[in-house]
C-alpha cells in the first residue's frame, strides 16, 4: 500500500521520537547494571543506618526522614514528573540508580528536579546556604593544601588552648602547625602536632572535585542542637554550648559527593568536646586513618574501622550509639579555672604512681606576702600542697591547726599522689589578660577594696587521664598595692582512700583554716562548696596593707574562768568560727582589749 508523502513524513516523525524516548529512559535505566555496587549495597548501609538507628539523629530533619542518604533520586523524580517528563519518572523511580548514573547524568537531573543530594540527618548545617566559607579545588592533583583559619571563641584541646586551627584538603584538622604529610603516619605518631583527623588520606589526589567549608557559630539553633547532643552523650555533664565551629569535606561530585564528612568542636563553660559525622565513603586507593592525636601522642585514638580496611562502614559505627558519629570530650576544666598547661605556657611536672611526694622549688618573680611574711620562693608538691618558707615532707596533712612550723596553702592535702600518676603546673604572670580577670574578680569577691593586681602566680594540679581528670583542682595567688590574696579552684574529685584537708595554716597557727566539706567526707562536694558564692571557689584575703580595727561589744556567759588568758583565747576562737559558719570570711583576727570605766 502507497503512503502519502504526508502520512510518510509523519511516521519517520513518529518513530524517529520513539526511538529517542526508548534512548531517553534506558539512560537512566542502563546505568542500573552498572550500579550494582551502589543499588545492592547502597540500601544495606542506608537502610541500616539512616533508618533504624538515625530515628533519633533524624528528629532535626524530618523533612528528610533518614531517606537523606537514599533521597538521591527514589524521591525527587516524583515531584519533577510534571515539568521533564511526565513519563520519565515513572521508570526511573524504581531504580534509585539515576543519580549513580554518571557524574554528569547526576548533575542533569540535580539541576532539572531542583532537590540536590541532601546529607545524612546527623550532619550540621554546612554549604553556601549555611553561610559556610568554601574552598573549592578542580582537577587537584596534590600539594596537600590547607587554610589557617582564625577561631573567634579559642578551643582547648587537651590542655592546650588555640585561636587558630588549619584545615587540610585531605581529611585532616590540625591545631598548632599545618601537617605536610599527604597521607596518615601511623597514629600515636608521637610527633608535634595536635590533630584531629576524620579520615586522613591522601584522598584529594584521587578526585577531580574536592571541596571543604566551615562556620563558626556564637548563637542561634546550631547551639541549641550542639547543647542538645552533648547532654545526651554526656548525661552527667550540665553543659551549654558557648561556640561551635563546623568543618565539612565533601570529595567528588557535589551533587553526590563519593565522600562526605565533618567535624564539630563544640565547647562552653571550660568544656571541650568534638563530634565526628561520616557519610558514604567510596574506595580509597591509599592508606586512611580516622581518630586523633596530641603532641607526643599523651593523648590519642584511632577507630579501628578505619585501619583495618573496614572504612567504608564508618557511616554505620559509632561510640554513642548514633551511627556515622563519633563524640569525645577533650577538655574538662571548669570556667572558674585560670589558663594551665602548655597552650597557657605553663611550666609542667609529670609524676607516677609511688613518688615519693615530689615536689619542686619556684622563684617568685614578685614577692608574696602570706599573714606578714613576705616570700621570694615557694615549693609545689605533687600530693596538692604548696609551701612557702620549707617543704613539707608529709605525705597526708597534719591535722589543721599544726602549730608546726610551715606556712602553706593545701587546696587538698593528701597522699593522692600514690593512686594516681598526674602532672601539675604553674605560670607567673605581670601583666595581661590574666591580671584583668584577677583585678575583676577580687573587686567583685572584695568589693571594698578597689584593688589592680601587679602580679598573679597560678598553680594547677591534674590527677589521672588528662582528658577527664579523676581529680583536678588550682591555687591562684594574687597581689598588688600592699595586698596579697589566694583563690582555691575545684573540679571533679573522686573517690580518696586517706585522709584529705583543705585550706591554710600559718607557723605556728596564729591563722588557720579548714573547709569543713574536706574534713567530713564530703570531699567530693568541693566543687560545689564557696564562701563566695561561686561554686568550686573559695577566695581568702592573707595580707592587707594596712590593719583595720573594729571595736565590738559582746556579753559573753561562760562555765570557764575567763581571767585566764588560755581560756579567753579558746573562747575568742570558737567566737570566731562561728562567725566563719555564719558567712563573715576567715580573714580577721579576734583580741580581748580590756575597758576601764570612769565616772565622769
Amino acid at each position: 500500500m502507497r503512503l502519502s508523502p504526508v502520512l510518510q513524513r509523519l511516521l519517520v516523525l513518529i518513530s524517529v521520537l520513539s526511538l529517542t524516548r526508548a534512548q531517553t529512559t534506558p539512560a537512566p535505566t542502563t546505568p542500573a547494571p552498572t550500579t550494582p555496587a551502589p543499588t545492592t549495597p547502597a540500601p544495606a548501609p542506608t537502610t541500616p543506618a539512616p533508618t533504624t538507628p538515625a530515628p533519633a539523629p533524624t528528629t532535626p530533619a524530618p523533612t528528610t526522614p533518614a531517606p537523606a542518604p537514599t533521597t538521591p533520586a527514589p524521591t525527587t523524580p516524583a515531584p519533577t514528573t510534571p515539568a521533564p517528563a511526565p513519563t520519565t519518572p515513572a521508570p526511573t523511580t524504581p531504580a534509585p540508580a539515576p543519580t549513580t548514573t554518571a557524574p554528569t547524568t547526576v548533575s542533569a537531573i540535580a539541576q532539572t528536579t531542583g532537590k540536590p543530594w541532601t546529607a545524612p540527618a546527623i550532619f550540621y548545617p554546612f554549604g553556601s546556604a549555611a553561610g559556610d566559607t568554601e574552598h573549592v579545588f578542580y582537577n587537584y592533583n596534590g600539594d596537600e593544601s590547607y587554610v589557617s583559619v582564625g577561631i573567634s571563641t579559642p578551643y582547648t584541646f587537651f590542655g592546650r588552648t588555640y585561636n587558630q586551627l588549619y584545615v587540610h584538603s585531605n581529611g585532616l584538622l590540625t591545631f598548632n602547625q599545618p601537617q605536610p604529610a599527604s597521607g596518615p603516619n601511623y597514629n600515636p605518631t608521637r610527633g608535634a602536632e595536635d590533630f584531629i583527623a576524620p579520615l586522613w588520606g591522601d584522598i584529594d589526589d584521587q578526585y577531580s572535585t574536592v571541596m571543604f567549608s566551615y562556620h563558626q557559630y556564637r548563637n542561634g539553633s546550631v547551639l541549641t542542637r550542639a547543647t542538645q547532643d552533648i547532654n545526651q552523650y554526656f548525661p552527667q555533664k550540665t553543659f551549654t554550648a558557648s561556640s561551635v565551629f563546623v568543618v565539612t569535606w565533601e570529595f567528588g561530585d557535589r551533587t553526590s559527593p563519593a565522600i562526605t564528612l565533618q567535624v564539630v568542636l563544640i565547647s562552653g563553660g571550660g568544656f571541650s568536646f568534638f563530634l565526628m559525622n561520616y557519610g558514604n565513603c567510596a574506595m580509597i586507593s591509599d592508606q586512611v586513618q580516622a581518630g586523633y592525636d596530641t603532641i607526643n601522642s599523651t593523648n590519642f585514638f584511632v577507630i579501628p574501622d578505619s585501619i583495618n580496611g573496614n572504612y567504608q562502614n564508618l557511616k554505620n559505627t559509632s561510640n554513642v550509639n548514633v551511627p556515622g558519629r563519633w563524640a569525645f570530650l577533650v577538655n574538662n576544666a571548669p570556667g572558674i579555672f585560670y589558663p594551665f598547661g602548655s597552650a597557657a605556657g605553663d611550666t609542667e611536672y609529670s609524676f607516677n604512681i609511688y613518688n615519693d611526694e615530689s615536689y619542686v622549688s619556684v622563684g617568685l618573680s614578685t614577692p608574696y606576702t602570706f599573714f606578714g611574711r613576705t616570700y621570694n620562693q615557694l615549693y609545689v608538691h605533687s600530693n596538692g600542697l604548696l609551701t612557702f618558707n620549707q617543704p613539707e615532707p608529709t605525705s597526708g596533712p597534719n591535722y589543721n591547726p599544726t602549730r608546726g612550723a610551715e606556712d602553706f596553702i593545701a587546696p587538698l592535702w593528701s597522699d593522692i599522689d600514690d593512686y594516681y600518676s598526674g602532672v601539675f603546673s604553674y605560670h607567673q604572670y605581670r601583666n595581661g589578660s590574666v591580671l584583668t580577670r584577677a583585678t575583676q574578680d577580687i573587686n567583685q569577691y572584695f568589693p571594698q577594696m578597689r584593688f589592680n593586681a601587679s602580679s598573679v602566680f597560678v598553680v594547677t594540679w591534674e590527677f589521672g587521664d588528662r582528658t577527664s581528670p579523676a581529680i583536678k583542682f588550682q591555687v591562684v595567688l594574687i597581689s598588688g598595692g600592699g595586698f596579697s590574696f589566694f583563690l582555691m579552684n575545684y573540679g571533679n574529685c573522686a573517690v580518696l582512700y586517706e585522709q584529705v584537708q583543705a585550706g591554710y595554716d600559718t607557723i605556728n597557727s596564729t591563722k588557720s583554716f579548714v573547709i569543713p566539706d574536706s574534713i567530713n567526707g564530703n570531699y567530693q562536694n568541693l566543687n560545689n562548696t564557696s564562701n563566695i558564692k561561686v561554686p568550686g571557689r573559695w577566695a581568702f584575703l592573707v595580707n592587707n596593707g594596712s590593719e583595720s580595727v573594729i571595736g565590738v561589744q559582746l556579753k559573753v556567759a561562760s562555765f570557764t574562768d575567763l581571767t585566764q588568758s588560755g581560756n579567753i583565747e579558746i573562747l575568742l576562737q570558737k567566737i570566731k568560727q562561728d562567725l566563719v559558719s555564719h558567712g563573715l570570711s576567715s580573714q580577721f583576727e579576734l583580741k580581748l582589749r580590756k575597758v576601764k570605766k570612769t565616772q565622769p
